[in-house]
């Protein structure tokens, strides 16, 4: 689902650029580690913040990036023109990846799942173009935020079906994922590092 208007300019802000550097990446660091060197994919790109953080702070070497608003994949394009064939971006969706098997290092979700309908299978799709031994970073917004009455009017996101964070942990156990950190706030954010184990296949 794509972001209305208010959710845009929120997005788009300083303030979350800077809570996503500040807080969101380094607590997500932390929890899983750098990926110095690796071959990562950011879920839901924006407009290029998440692939800058992915490169500077977790020490990625190759990032791809895709979105579902082609608008934002054009900013993200302009973002990072510079970066030499490191950064690679299409306009696609999360539920249905046009990637082979067991591509990817790391996979980095900032925000993005909960906008998905069919949100367990866009996990699902995650563990398979993750190799084994590859990790998945999380941030993510709980069912009590997203279906608060007066959050809904303002923001757009599916209703139907979402999650808290005892749900979130188990839909990525269910994949096959291996929780290695998890944390919550105010039963409204959640925060996961996961890893795809070393010995595992596609499911």
């Amino acid at each position: 689902m794509k972001l209305n208007w208010m959710e845009w300019m929120v997005v788009n802000s300083l303030p979350r650029a800077l809570f996503q550097r500040l807080v969101t990446g380094r607590r997500l660091r932390r929890m899983g580690g750098r990926t110095e060197g690796l071959t990562a994919l950011e879920v839901g790109c924006g407009r290029g913040v998440g692939i800058g953080i992915i490169r500077s702070l977790f020490g990625a070497r190759q990032v791809d990036g895709f979105d579902l608003d082609p608008g934002m994949v054009r900013l993200s394009v302009r973002r990072h023109r510079g970066a030499g064939g490191r950064v690679r971006l299409w306009v696609g969706n999360a539920a249905a990846l046009p990637v082979r098997d067991e591509v990817y290092d790391a996979v980095f979700d900032f925000g993005i799942i909960h906008h998905v309908g069919p949100w367990r299978e866009a996990f699902q799709e995650i563990y398979r173009v993750l190799r084994p031994g590859g990790r998945l970073y999380v941030e993510e917004i709980q069912r009590r935020f997203i279906v608060h009455p007066f959050w809904r009017r303002i923001f757009r996101h599916p209703q139907e079906d979402r999650f808290d964070h005892g749900q979130l942990v188990q839909a990525l156990d269910a994949c096959g994922f291996e929780v290695i950190s998890d944390a919550e706030m105010l039963d409204a954010f959640s925060w996961v590092a996961a890893v795809k184990p070393p010995a595992a296949g596609r499911r």
